[in-house]
């Protein structure tokens, strides 16, 4: 399966399968009003006209920031996070973004796996950033490997 860009169009899919995903999803209104932005792309991977995966990412000069990323509970362990992350990753780098960015609960160990296996680092951590209870840890990625110069 394929990731392609999707349009604020989407954005009632978007949250569908957002809602699936997160016990705090976001509303159709959010990713709507992220993506009027011309710095923030998304990328889904869709069948039967609904989302299995998406990512939605944002650019800011030389780096970008996974503002969200979800697959389907029932379509889980087949390698749809690292292809829409992996598209992601190509369209900022293609952008001029020389890294990519994310906060992840400490908790959300499915998630912790597929950066790791994206080749992601941990690079730091936010102390109580979800609900004041659980700390979030940043992983950063070099994309300089998908031919950027950084020049």
């Amino acid at each position: 399966m394929i990731a392609e860009e999707v349009t604020a169009q989407s954005a009632e899919r978007m949250a569908a399968l957002h809602a699936k995903c997160f016990d705090q999803p976001w509303p159709a209104s959010e990713f709507a009003s992220l993506l009027s932005m011309p710095s923030t792309l998304a990328f889904a991977i869709q069948q039967d006209a609904r989302h299995l995966a998406l990512v939605l990412v944002r650019i800011a000069a030389d780096e970008a920031e996974i503002l969200t990323i979800g697959v389907d509970p029932d379509f889980r362990g087949k390698r749809l996070g690292l292809a829409v992350l992996d598209r992601a990753e190509r369209a900022v780098s293609e952008s001029g973004a020389i890294s990519m960015f994310l906060e992840v609960n400490q908790h959300n160990d499915p998630a912790r796996a597929l950066y790791t296996r994206a080749g992601y680092s941990e690079i730091g951590r936010r102390p109580r950033y979800y609900r004041g209870r659980d700390d979030a840890l940043i992983f950063r990625k070099s994309l300089l490997e998908r031919g950027q110069t950084g020049a």
